[in-house]
């Protein structure tokens, strides 16, 4: 997304670094205009020593800030240890898939053991990434929901009606939303070993245990109550389910049960004499198909045999066409083969190669909206797979029906993996000049801390008013779910977005609290603030476009500063640069934020006491210049460097624990092989960093300086 452009501001100070500040503002506006501070020429350097009764600053030592007499912020979280930071950086649903799938929801869980007895979030903090997320629900409408708390000891979720059932067998077959044929059993869910959808006119949750008891919830909020799952009929012995529509369908033996009543009594039937029925699968529109293994002959186990049933599993006939493999997608019962499909037709007994898998890959799965992310994603509503879309596909002529045993798929030569595109383009361009680089370095992000703030892919936007080009998040007609993920514990838990933010637009995380920025009005930034605990917190509007927010970075006692849009390093033309600070004040705080606007501003990092660290770089002199200087909340700009000679092109600029300032840049090549080959011949040079001292010049840092700066040591390079 590009950022707008700011309009400039004009100033009429001469010879003089301006920096302009002003409060945030409680309500729809902001409530004063800014005001206009101008920085004093730096002090002698023995200044900030004389006025505390110390002894003169020498000239050659590091430049170090003043300590804040402010505490720090109470919601404060420390950042993880280097050993619990690997599961920062993984979705806790990364080995979760779609395991159900009915009109308008998805039920989705973990290939491994991931949740509790109850089919809630576990405890253990030892079980690997992802560990006790549980089962949920994603409902079109609603979102996500969960965990969702199945009845203990269940084998079986399905969807029918507008409950949910669970009831007790084996799953058996590929990994996806069906049953299919090899007999490995699906370990996961509170012991459950399949999950299934069904519902005519609303989706509806079942269950059942090893014994074969099915189970019923009213909906998916039932679910999520330990006592929301009541007892319903039974199917002794069954080893394989599914559900779709008004069918519920159990196979036990030879004999497949199916239940239109909610699983209050099932009606069974023969499906082929003496062959073990190892998979069925429901159709919405009553079409059922089994799967059944004749008897070993010898060491050869027997050759497995597809039979359909058009009268909800009454009778039951051999298939003209027998895949290899057998699933359901949705409404589609077909060989799961994206290189060769064969699909079984609306009719219920013709195959068809004929059916186009975009109309099935084309529309997005609804457990793509459990993937976990800081980013703001949404989809058009109406788009996404269910047991009815795509329906299944028209008959094809009886000459073009796929008929006899299914052969092993041709591969095709022709298709290629196709190589990696693209590169990686250099952080910081070549044009950049000086001091001008650091325009493209955004502040420090901050480490991961035990919880963080997220948000769920399951936003909707409504499709007609997304103009021609548009992003589908930026026109949400209902925001997405947010989650608070506990690292430790592995658990998340879904939370709503705030009241007062039917547009959010980014989501920053830094020392354990979550700062959301939604587009209020006239586009203006609405900030909302949240910790681990508690409610989302607004903290009123600032006059900067809401898009126009980018990264997050956080001193040590709370103090965060979210910066401006990354403006062009020219030196000509620039606009100011523009960041919020906030105080380290408790959550909730309306006058926390304040908004600084910083004409030639290069680059602004927060400081103690909320205060702001703040970079410029006249225009005049094209990067070769900077000025050091530090805005204090309630206190005049004061100047901490001015004219630093600026011979590298600085990329980074930071604080270390002590309060040294340093920048991180690439050495000026020396004069006697610039432009010519040697320059060439030398390769990349290496990033160096430099301490700024109290006289004002760069000097270079050893390479075994022992103390690294502030956001790697306490926060760590890797932020979220």
């Amino acid at each position: 997304m590009v950022a707008p452009r700011l309009s400039p501001l004009t100033l009429t100070l001469p010879l003089t670094l301006v920096a302009v500040s002003c409060g945030p503002a409680a309500g729809p506006a902001p409530a004063l205009a800014p005001a206009t501070v101008a920085i004093p020429p730096a002090p002698p350097p023995e200044a900030p020593a004389r006025a505390t009764g110390g002894p003169a600053a020498d000239p050659s030592a590091p430049l170090s800030l003043p300590a804040a007499a402010s505490p720090p912020a109470g919601w404060i979280e420390p950042p993880l240890a280097e050993q619990e930071r690997a599961r920062a950086h993984r979705n806790p649903f990364r080995e979760h898939r779609e395991i159900a799938l009915g009109e308008h929801v998805a039920i989705v869980a973990a290939n491994g053991e991931l949740a509790g007895p109850g089919g809630g979030a576990g405890a253990g903090r030892g079980g690997g990434a992802g560990a006790g997320a549980g089962v949920f629900a994603i409902h079109e409408r609603l979102g996500v929901v969960g965990p969702l708390k199945l009845p203990a000891r269940s084998t079986w979720v399905g969807v029918a009606g507008s409950t949910w059932v669970v009831a007790g067998s084996t799953w058996v077959g590929a990994p996806s939303t069906w049953a299919g044929v090899a007999g490995s059993t699906w370990a996961g869910v509170a012991g459950s070993t399949w999950v299934g959808v069904a519902g005519s006119q609303a989706d509806s949750l079942y269950a059942a245990t090893p014994e074969g008891a099915l189970h019923r919830a009213a909906g998916i909020h039932e679910a999520l109550r330990p006592d929301g799952f009541e007892p319903r009929g039974s199917v002794a012995g069954a080893t394989a389910w599914d559900a779709a529509g008004a069918l519920i369908a159990a196979a036990a033996g030879e004999r497949v049960s199916v239940s239109a009543d909610e699983g209050r009594s099932f009606t069974a039937a023969v499906v082929a004499p003496g062959k073990r029925v190892r998979a069925v699968l429901v159709r919405p529109d009553g079409v059922l198909a089994a799967v059944v293994e004749a008897p070993a002959r010898g060491q050869r186990p027997g050759a497995p045999e597809t039979f359909l049933s058009l009268d909800r599993g009454q009778t039951w006939k051999r298939s003209a066409f027998q895949p290899r493999t057998i699933e359901r997608a949705g409404s589609w019962i077909w060989n799961g083969d994206s290189t060769c499909p064969a699909v079984l037709s609306r009719d219920g007994q013709q195959w068809t190669r004929a059916a186009s898998l975009d109309l099935l890959h084309g529309r997005p799965p609804l457990d793509s909206a459990l993937y976990l992310s800081t980013a703001i994603r949404a989809s058009a509503a109406g788009s996404f797979r269910s047991t009815i879309a795509p329906p299944a596909p028209e008959p094809p002529p009886r000459s073009a029906a796929a008929v006899g045993r299914e052969p092993p798929c041709k591969s095709d030569d022709a298709l290629g993996a196709g190589g990696v595109v693209g590169g990686i383009l250099g952080a910081y361009g070549a044009s950049c000049k000086g001091a001008l680089c650091l325009l493209h370095a955004g502040p420090p992000q901050p480490p991961p801390t035990r919880t963080w703030i997220t948000a769920f892919g399951d936003g909707l936007c409504d499709p007609a008013r997304v103009p021609p080009g548009g992003a589908c998040a930026a026109h949400l007609a209902r925001p997405p779910t947010f989650a608070v993920v506990d690292e430790l514990a592995s658990t998340v838990t879904p939370v709503a977005a705030p009241e007062g933010c039917p547009q959010p637009v980014a989501l920053h995380n830094a020392a354990g609290a979550g700062v959301l920025i939604c587009r209020g009005g006239s586009g203006s930034a609405a900030i909302f603030v949240r910790g681990a605990q508690g409610p989302w917190h607004a903290e009123g509007r600032q006059a900067i476009p809401a898009e126009a927010l980018g990264s997050i970075a956080a001193a040590p006692d709370g103090t965060l500063l979210l910066r401006g849009p990354a403006l062009p390093a020219s030196a000509q033309g620039r606009e100011p640069l523009q960041a919020l600070v906030r105080r380290p004040l408790p959550l909730g705080v309306a006058q926390a934020w304040r908004r600084i606007v910083v004409p030639d501003g290069v680059a602004a990092l927060p400081a103690p006491g909320g205060a702001a660290l703040l970079a410029t770089s006249p225009a005049a002199s094209a990067g070769a210049r900077l000025d050091l200087a530090l805005d204090r909340p309630g206190h005049p700009v004061f100047a901490l460097a001015r004219d630093v000679e600026v011979d590298q092109k600085l990329m980074r600029m930071e604080v270390r624990d002590d309060g040294r300032v340093r920048f991180r840049g690439v050495p000026k090549p020396a004069p006697e092989v610039q432009g010519g080959p040697k320059a060439a011949a030398s390769g990349p040079r290496e990033a160096r960093w430099y301490a700024l001292t109290h006289g004002g010049e760069l000097i270079a840092e050893a390479p075994s300086a022992p103390a690294p700066p502030a956001e790697e040591r306490r926060f760590g390079p890797a932020g979220r």
